[in-house]
C-alpha cells in the first residue's frame, strides 16, 4: 500500500510542486512508499495503475483536485469511482476558492493547518463531515547546512499596495458594501498598528452583525454565505500587506533584501539600505535562509506559523515572525523576542537584538524549532492521516 500526493503545477511561484516533493521525502524517510501524481492528461492512467497495487490514501493541496470527475449533472468524483480516501490539506482560509472547501464526497476529508480556519469552515460551510486541524510539521528540506553569510535580513513577500487597494475602493460608487470594506479595513489596520493581535477574520465577522449582514445581502443581492465569503476574500490581503509595509517602514535604516512583486512605490524612495529583487519559483529560493540575520516573515494569518518560517526552522536559520501563534500554549517557554506586531518600535527592537548577536538569535530559533517538532511531529501527522483514512473508508462504505 502506498500514499499518493496529488500535485498541481499552477499557482503563483508554483508552491505545490516543492511542497509535494518535501512531503514525499519526509514520508519515505518513515518507510512509507509515496508517489506524486500531477494533475494532467495522464493522471487517471497513473491513479488506476497505483490503485491496482493498493493506495492507502490520496493527499491534495488546498482542495485542488477534490472535485475531479464531477459535473453539473453528475456529482460523482474520481475518488467515488476509485473508492479511495482523499485527504485535503488546506493552508488557505476557506474564503479562497470556496468550491475547493465545499467538496463533500463521502470519500473526502478536509484538514486545516490553522485552527481558526477549521472552525470557520465547520461553522459556515454546509458539509456533512467536520474538518480537522493539524499544524504543518517541519518537513521542509532546503540544504543551507549551517552556512550563513551576509549582514542583512531577507524579506520575501509579494505586495498588493494598501494605498492602491483603498484608493480603488474609495473611487467606487457609494454603496453599503464599499463603506463596510473601508470601515473594516480601518479596523484591521488600527488593530495592528496599536499592537493588538486580534485576527482580521475575527474582526470582520464581529462587524457583520445581523443588521449589517442584512444590509450587505441587500446590496449584493446574495446569500449570507456568499456575502461572508466575499467580504473575507476582499479583506484578507489587507492584514498581510499592512504588516509587509510596516516591516519596510519600521526598518528603514536596516539592511533588507526584499524579494517579490508590487514594491514599486517603495522602490521610488531609493533607500540605500533596501534592495528590491524578483522572486523565483518556490523550489528555487533556498538562498533566502542563508543570511546571517535570517528572514522576516509576515504571516498571512495570526494564529499559525507560515510555511516560510517552517522552512527557516528546517535550515537552522534565524527568523522574526509577524504572527500571533500561541507558542505559550503549545510549547511553553518565552519566545516573545521571535514574534512582532505593529506596536511602535517592536520590530526594530527585535531586529537590533538580532544584529548584535546573530548566533544567539539562531540558537533561540533552533530551540523553538526543536520544541515545535516535538509537539507537532511528522509521526503524529502521519498517524492523524491514517486514522482519518480509516474513518473515511468506514463511513463511505456504510
Amino acid at each position: 500500500m502506498s500514499i499518493v500526493i496529488l500535485n498541481w503545477q499552477g499557482g503563483e511561484n508554483d508552491p505545490f510542486t516543492y511542497f509535494s516533493a518535501c512531503m514525499k521525502h519526509a514520508f519515505e524517510r518513515m518507510g512509507r512508499p509515496t508517489h506524486i501524481v500531477n494533475i494532467d492528461d495522464s493522471m487517471m492512467e497513473k491513479l488506476i495503475d497505483l490503485d491496482s497495487k493498493g493506495i492507502d490514501f490520496v493527499i491534495c493541496w488546498q482542495g485542488v483536485g477534490m472535485q475531479l470527475g464531477a459535473t453539473d449533472t453528475d456529482p460523482t468524483t474520481v475518488w467515488d469511482q476509485l473508492q479511495v480516501p482523499v485527504l485535503c490539506y488546506h493552508g488557505d482560509h476557506p474564503c479562497h476558492m470556496p468550491i475547493n472547501h465545499k467538496a463533500s464526497s463521502p470519500w473526502a476529508q478536509h484538514i486545516y493547518g490553522t485552527g481558526s480556519f477549521a472552525r470557520f469552515a465547520n461553522t459556515y460551510l454546509p458539509r456533512k463531515h467536520s474538518a480537522t486541524y493539524f499544524p504543518t510539521p517541519n518537513w521542509f528540506t532546503d540544504g543551507v547546512k549551517g552556512q550563513f553569510d551576509g549582514d542583512f535580513f531577507v524579506f520575501p513577500k509579494n505586495l498588493d499596495d494598501v494605498d492602491e487597494t483603498l484608493g480603488l475602493w474609495r473611487a467606487q460608487p457609494d454603496r453599503f458594501v464599499t463603506r463596510f470594506l473601508l470601515e473594516a479595513a480601518d479596523a484591521i489596520i488600527g488593530e495592528f498598528r496599536n499592537g493588538n493581535r486580534t485576527s482580521h477574520h475575527d474582526i470582520a465577522d464581529r462587524m457583520m452583525n445581523e443588521e449589517v449582514m442584512a444590509a450587505l445581502r441587500a446590496d449584493l443581492n446574495s446569500s449570507e454565505m456568499s456575502v461572508r465569503f466575499h467580504i473575507h476574500t476582499q479583506l484578507d490581503k489587507i492584514h498581510r500587506n499592512v504588516v509587509s509595509e510596516h516591516v519596510v517602514n519600521d526598518l528603514k535604516d536596516v539592511p533588507l533584501k526584499i524579494y517579490g512583486r508590487g514594491w514599486e512605490r517603495f522602490q521610488r524612495r531609493e533607500n540605500p539600505h533596501h534592495e528590491f529583487l524578483p522572486f523565483d519559483a518556490m523550489s528555487d529560493n533556498a538562498f533566502q535562509f542563508a543570511s546571517q540575520y535570517g528572514i522576516i516573515d509576515a504571516a498571512p494569518i495570526h494564529d499559525a506559523l507560515h510555511d516560510r518560517t517552517l522552512r527557516a526552522m528546517s535550515n537552522g536559520s534565524g527568523f522574526l515572525m509577524g504572527s500571533n501563534w500561541s507558542y505559550e500554549t503549545f510549547l511553553g517557554g518565552d519566545y516573545a523576542e521571535l514574534f512582532f506586531d505593529g506596536a511602535p518600535g517592536a520590530l526594530r527592537e527585535r531586529a537590533e537584538r538580532v544584529m548584535q548577536s546573530p548566533e544567539a538569535h539562531r540558537a533561540q530559533c533552533r530551540d523553538f524549532a526543536r520544541h515545535y517538532q516535538q509537539q507537532f511531529s511528522l509521526f503524529g501527522f502521519v498517524k492523524h492521516l491514517e486514522q482519518l483514512s480509516d474513518m473515511v473508508r468506514a463511513r463511505a462504505r456504510v
